[in-house]
C-alpha cells in the first residue's frame, strides 16, 4: 500500500522535475522493444543516481531498477526506491561475508520472479557510475540473469536491450539527454542450455551485451579527442538542418557516432587527415570567441528573426510573460543560490548532476515555505504564494531561454551585417570543417 501510494505521487513528480532540469529528453529506438516480451534493460552508468531515474521514467515499461542496497541508507533516497519498486543488490563490498550468499541469492530470485511475471527490469552492467570517456568492462550480472530467468522459469523469452544513456553537457542544469535503444539481444541464441553458472555461456552473452551497448553510446580514446569530435559533429549537424533551432539531438549523435568510429579507424593511418578535422574546428571556435558570439546565431537565417521579433504576437508575448518571469526571479532567487552554492561542493564529475538535483529538490520547497509564511500575511493566503513560486519560477526559466536568445541572435546581426568580412569568414570556415568531415567518413567507410 504505501509503495503504490509513493508510486502515484512521486512519480509523476520526478518526471516533471527532470523534464525542468534538462531542457530536452529525447527517446530513441523504442520502436525496437518487442512487445509483450520481458526484458533485461542494460544502460551504461555516467551520471548516477540521475542514470536510474532516466531509465524508471522514461523508457517503456516502467522498469524496475536493480540499485546497490546501500542506498536504502540514504533516508531522502529510500521513498524513491519504494517508489520504482527498486531491486536491491548486494554487492561483495558492501555486505559481510556471511550475509552476501544469501541475500545476492534474494536479489536473482526476485529479477527472476519480475521477469516471469512480465515485468521490466534495468540494471547497469558497468557495476558502478564513472566519468571516463568509453565504456567500462561489464559484470556479468545481466547475463546470469536472463540465463537464470530461462532455466528457472522458463522458457520466458526474456531479450537484454542494449541502452545509451548520451549526454551533451551532464554536469549543466538544462541539458540535454538521448536516450538511444539498441537492438534486442537473444541470451540463449547459440547457447544449448541456458545456465548462469555456465562460465563461457555468460561470457559470450556479456559479450554481446558490450557490443549492443557501444552501439548506441559514443566512446572516445580521450575527452580531449572525445570534445573535439563533438564539437565537429555538432556544427556539421546544425549547418546541415533545415532548422537550425530544431533539437537534433539524434542526428548529432548519428554524425558523432560515424566522425567518432572514422578518427579511430584513421588517427594512426593517416594522421593529416585528422589533424586537418581538429585545426578546422578550433580555428572556427577561436573566431567566435573573438567575436564574442555563438555558432547558433552565425546560422540563424537573420531577416527572418528580425520579423520575428518585432511582431505584434512576440511582442505581446513578451509583455505579457514579463510580470510573470518577475516575480518568478523574486521568489526564486534565494533558492536558486543556495542550491548554487551547494552543487559547488567538490563531488566526482559523475555525482555533480546527482547532487544539484536533489539538493534543489530538498532547498527550494523550503524556501518556498518560508516565503510563502512570511508574505502570507499581505494579500494572498500562504497557499497561494507557495503555488506561485514554483509556477511563475518555470516562466522566468523559459522567458530568459526564449527572449534572451532572440536579443543575443539581434546583437549578432548587427555585428555581422555591419562587418561583412567577418561573416564571409566564418562561413567559409563553416564549409571546410563540412569537407573535412564528409572526407574523413567516406574514406572510413570505403
Amino acid at each position: 500500500m504505501l509503495q503504490k501510494g509513493l508510486e502515484v505521487v512521486l512519480i509523476p513528480i520526478l518526471r516533471l522535475i527532470l523534464r525542468v532540469f534538462f531542457r530536452q529528453i529525447e527517446l530513441a529506438g523504442s520502436e525496437k522493444i518487442p512487445p509483450d516480451t520481458p526484458v533485461i534493460y542494460t544502460p551504461n552508468h555516467l551520471n548516477s543516481v540521475l542514470d536510474g531515474l532516466l531509465a524508471r521514467l522514461f523508457l517503456p515499461g516502467e522498469p524496475r531498477p536493480l540499485a546497490k542496497a546501500t542506498l536504502w541508507d540514504i533516508t531522502p533516497i529510500r521513498p524513491l526506491l519504494l517508489a520504482a519498486r527498486a531491486i536491491p543488490v548486494y554487492r561483495q563490498q558492501d555486505a559481510a561475508d556471511s550475509e552476501y550468499t544469501s541475500a545476492n541469492q534474494d536479489m536473482f530470485s526476485s529479477c527472476h520472479a519480475a521477469l516471469a511475471q512480465g515485468d521490466s527490469i534495468v540494471l547497469f552492467p558497468e557495476g558502478q557510475s564513472h566519468s571516463e570517456p568509453e565504456l567500462q568492462p561489464l559484470k556479468t550480472g545481466a547475463a546470469r540473469i536472463a540465463l537464470g530467468a530461462e532455466l528457472r522459469r522458463g522458457p520466458l523469452g526474456v531479450r537484454i536491450i542494449p541502452v545509451g544513456l548520451n549526454f551533451d553537457a551532464k554536469e549543466q542544469f538544462r541539458s540535454r539527454v538521448l536516450i538511444y535503444i539498441g537492438d534486442p539481444i537473444n541470451p540463449t541464441e547459440e547457447i544449448e542450455k541456458p545456465d548462469p553458472e555456465d562460465r563461457a555461456a555468460v561470457d559470450l552473452v556479456t559479450e554481446r551485451i558490450e557490443e549492443g551497448i557501444k552501439s548506441v553510446t559514443l566512446n572516445y580514446p580521450s575527452w580531449e579527442e572525445g570534445n573535439i569530435i563533438r564539437r565537429a559533429a555538432e556544427l556539421y549537424a546544425k549547418q546541415n538542418s533545415g532548422d537550425p533551432d530544431a533539437e537534433q539531438l539524434k542526428e548529432e549523435y548519428s554524425i558523432n557516432k560515424q566522425l567518432a568510429d572514422a578518427y579511430l579507424q584513421l588517427k594512426d593511418s593517416q594522421p593529416r587527415r585528422v589533424a586537418r578535422i581538429v585545426e578546422a574546428v578550433n580555428a572556427y571556435d577561436r573566431l567566435l570567441k573573438v567575436l564574442s558570439i555563438r555558432h547558433e546565431h552565425v546560422i540563424q537565417e537573420h531577416p527572418k528573426l528580425l520579423q520575428t521579433i518585432f511582431s505584434i504576437r512576440k511582442l505581446s508575448l513578451f509583455l505579457v510573460r514579463l510580470p510573470l518571469a518577475l516575480m518568478g526571479l523574486f521568489l526564486n532567487a534565494l533558492p536558486y543560490y543556495l542550491t548554487r552554492f551547494v552543487s559547488r561542493i567538490k563531488v566526482r564529475p559523475d555525482r555533480a548532476s546527482t547532487t544539484k538535483l536533489f539538493a534543489g529538490i530538498i532547498i527550494y520547497p523550503l524556501c518556498w515555505t518560508l516565503q510563502a509564511t512570511l508574505l502570507g500575511s499581505g494579500l494572498l493566503p500562504p497557499t497561494v504564494w507557495w503555488l506561485l513560486a514554483p509556477l511563475s519560477g518555470v516562466s522566468t526559466l523559459l522567458f530568459r531561454e526564449r527572449h534572451a536568445q532572440l536579443l543575443e541572435e539581434l546583437r549578432t546581426y548587427l555585428k555581422l551585417n555591419t562587418h561583412a568580412e567577418m561573416k564571409q569568414e566564418l562561413e567559409q570556415r563553416l564549409q571546410q570543417i563540412q569537407l573535412e568531415i564528409e572526407d574523413i567518413i567516406a574514406v572510413a567507410s570505403s
